[in-house]
């Protein structure tokens, strides 16, 4: 009897002892494994969705700065400009010698242009049109007869609208066209404002013309 109760108590404490021992069984490893894959593979899309944006925040801040390098450099042509509408004003007030004064300062500003600190394109059509400008302010600036200066105006004109058409300007330019000039052949000009202010006819005939295209 006393056996038989040995054997019981002894198989009881086996069963005990297999249902404490720790879970190794291979589909438990299996599943730990699994687990701690999946949690690796979410930590890497979440450092990718982090390289990316930060990726494209530098990629965007560079291309800002770039864009912003090229205005810089091409705000370097504003002082031609303002001279040149210095210019077309003192002629729609046929004023020859304020005209030749504006002639001046447009000569001295194109002269002193670095090509090198120009964006490539912008130096591609300065190289143009450097001394095609410089030809005409010469001859504008040596003289203070408006009827010499005007037909200089009309190549300067020329040329400058070539130019803007590259290289665009801060804020709206308008080109604008005289049909009566030089016996009806007509001739264009160029202005910061939309309202006719004619150059070539002065004040005989300040609103004649009409605005063709507008520059921006």
């Amino acid at each position: 009897m006393k056996r038989i109760i040995l054997i019981v108590v002894a198989a009881m404490t086996l069963a005990a002892c297999n249902n404490s021992k720790p879970n190794h069984t291979h589909a438990a490893h299996t599943a730990k494994e699994d687990e701690e894959t999946s949690a690796a593979t979410d930590k890497t899309k979440a450092d990718a969705v982090v390289d990316t944006t930060a990726k494209a925040v530098v990629t965007e801040t560079a291309a800002k700065t770039k864009t912003d390098a090229a205005v810089a450099k091409d705000r370097s042509l504003d002082e031609v400009y303002s001279a040149y509408f210095e210019l077309k004003d003192a002629l729609a007030r046929d004023n020859g010698q304020t005209a030749q004064q504006a002639a001046k300062k447009m000569q001295a500003a194109v002269a002193k242009i670095d090509v090198a600190k120009l964006e490539t394109a912008t130096a591609a059509a300065w190289k143009q049109y450097q001394r095609k400008l410089a030809f005409d302010t010469e001859h504008i600036a040596g003289i203070d007869e408006n009827g010499h200066q005007r037909e200089h105006f009309v190549t300067l004109s020329k040329n400058m609208y070539a130019l803007l058409k590259v290289v665009k300007p801060e804020a709206p330019v308008y080109y604008q066209h005289c049909p009566m000039y030089n016996e009806g052949k007509g001739a264009h000009w160029l202005s910061k404002q939309k309202a006719i202010d004619n150059p070539y006819l002065g004040k005989s005939m300040p609103t004649c013309g009409s605005t063709v295209e507008t520059i921006q």
